[in-house]
Order: C-alpha cells, then structure tokens, then sequence
C-alpha cells in the first residue's frame, strides 16, 4: 500500500482502473479473466489507493478465486488505454500507465501473455508482476527482460524490457531503514 500512496501522486486526477483475474464472479458465477473490482465494467476506476482497497475488500467477499491464472486479457486491456493515449495525446499531458499483478499461481497463458507483452512493449506503459505465496514462480522470471530480451512466441521480440517481476517471499520480511 505503502508504494501505491507514492505513486496515486503522480496522478492528476487519482482515479486508478482497478482490474481482477482468475475468479467466478456474481451474479452468475461464471469465471473471468477480466472484470472491474468495483463491478462496474463501464467505469472501473477507483478514487486513490483507498479506494482500490475498498473495492478489493468488497470484491473478494463476493467472488470465488479460480484458475487458470490467465493474465493476458488484463494485459491487454491496459494496452489498449496506453494505445488511446498514444494515438490521441492531449496537449501539455503526458501518459504512462502502470500495471501491478499480484498473482498466487503461475500464469498459465504464458503463450497469450509473452504475445501480449511484446505487442504492449511500444506503448507507454509497464507491467509489475509480484508473486505472492510459495508457488514455482521460475517461469515469471522469463517475463522479465533482465537476462535477456523477451520474445514473443513467434519469435518477434520486444521493443524494451516492460516487466519487473518480484517474489514477495523474497522481500516480505525486510526491516527498511531510513
């Protein structure tokens, strides 16, 4: 919470689209793989960090998690705000959005999601991927340019290193000092 209270700043307005994956939702209960937290799929944002909270606390009282663990429709979905953006710039304003995946499983749309990746790599946007729990998070590592560059499956590869990936685990219980 603490690193989305720094970043709501450099947001103008401080409405934040706010998107899950992987949960059977109301009222049917059919499984989706991208819906607005706030369950207004016309208006998915949300007003500040609080308000995602908000949104999240209420959400996953009415949801039921379930996989697959497909991250590529909410990948998308964010591409195609940084491709508006992109295409119609306002004058005087820049935009660059930010997508955070806080996933428990591995992703099992790696060929959808490296696809997706490359394709968003143009655009004015990056993706942060935490793993949380104890899963096998190797394959995310494959994400994330660092030790090489990302290609998609058909061998085209990405403009620029777009992803961070980060095990939890590995930072859940430092002590930072100031």
């Amino acid at each position: 919470m603490a690193v989305g209270q720094v970043i709501q700043d450099y947001d103008t307005d401080k409405l934040f689209p706010a998107l899950g994956f992987g949960a059977k939702i109301p009222p049917n209960n059919e499984v989706s793989h991208e819906f607005a937290i706030n369950f207004n799929p016309s208006n998915p944002f949300c007003a500040g960090v609080m308000g995602i909270v908000s949104a999240y606390q209420n959400c996953v009282r009415q949801v039921q998690l379930w996989g697959p663990t497909n991250v590529s429709p909410v990948i998308n979905h964010v591409a195609r705000f940084a491709e508006t953006a992109k295409q119609n710039p306002t004058p005087n304003v820049q935009q660059y959005f930010v997508l955070l995946v806080l996933t428990d499983g591995v992703i099992t749309d790696m060929y959808e999601t490296r696809k997706a990746i490359v394709k968003a790599s143009h655009l004015p946007m990056s993706i942060i991927i935490i793993g949380v729990g104890e899963a096998d998070f190797s394959d995310m590592q494959k994400l994330d340019g660092d030790d090489g560059i990302l290609k998609s499956p058909s061998g085209e590869p990405a403009v620029r290193d777009i992803v961070q990936f980060v095990p939890f685990r590995d930072f859940k219980n430092v002590n930072l000092i100031y």
